[in-house]
């Protein structure tokens, strides 16, 4: 499985998580993905087969919903609490980075349109 960190998330888990052999990019380190818009930036991911990992839960789900509606799939959605995972918090970024391993060892039963809320 392949996963796209939103830009708000450390590009330093996505550097560890691929040094440990796991397909990670952050979209901060990608200058064309670092500006474009949510639906936009989904849709890349989802090009590339990759989910997309995100605390904009709100934007993310009215995103998913439209192309339910619309029947647009998508690759997969991982959200993560702001909470959970504080940016500003001292167990940050390594707890994402444990919590992003452990899924990536048990991913979803499905390749396509699953999301699913990081613990």
């Amino acid at each position: 499985m392949k996963l796209l960190l939103d830009v708000h998330h450390s590009r330093l888990a996505a550097q560890r998580l691929t040094a440990a052999g796991c397909d990670v990019v952050a979209a901060a380190d990608l200058p064309d993905f670092a500006t474009l818009s949510d639906e936009e930036l989904l849709r890349r991911a989802s090009a590339e087969e990759g989910a997309i990992v995100t605390e904009n839960a709100k934007d993310f789900d009215r995103i998913v919903g439209s192309w339910v509606a619309t029947g647009e799939h998508h690759a997969g959605v991982v959200f993560t609490s702001p909470r959970r995972f504080h940016r500003g918090g001292v167990a940050y970024p390594e707890h994402l980075i444990t919590s992003l391993a452990q899924l990536l060892e048990s991913p979803p039963g499905t390749e396509h349109d699953w999301v699913h809320w990081l613990q």
